[in-house]
């Protein structure tokens, strides 16, 4: 594809950002086990899913690593930013990627 596909990022953090609330929300409603897995999906695969897919687009639109994540806990699955870089942005869109992302900051140093 030729043609800048950012705004289909916009919409997949829309619809996470909404899948994020509407467990949270049914984690309420249950109780058990239900309510743990519930729980362990949005914190270990909604919450990921969502931060790659804000650090692509933060890429995609010019923002420096430091304006979205002034600090972290654990670096990112940078293998998937770079998927979605691939996937939405413009051809050769990731060449910069890997400058863009270095340096980590001194937190995620640590856990790197």
């Amino acid at each position: 594809m030729d043609y800048d596909r950012r705004r289909m990022l916009k919409v997949k953090i829309k619809a996470l950002a909404a899948e994020a609330k509407i467990i949270r929300f049914e984690e309420q409603r249950v109780v058990g086990q239900i309510r743990e897995d519930l729980y362990l999906h949005r914190i270990q695969v909604v919450r990921r899913e969502a931060r790659a897919t804000h650090l692509a687009y933060g890429y995609l639109r010019g923002r420096s690593y430091q304006q979205l994540e002034a600090s972290c806990m654990e670096p990112p699955d940078w293998k998937k930013v770079e998927s979605m870089v691939k996937r939405y942005g413009k051809p050769g869109a990731s060449d910069g990627l890997k400058a863009w992302r270095e340096p980590p900051t001194e937190e995620c140093k640590a856990v790197a």
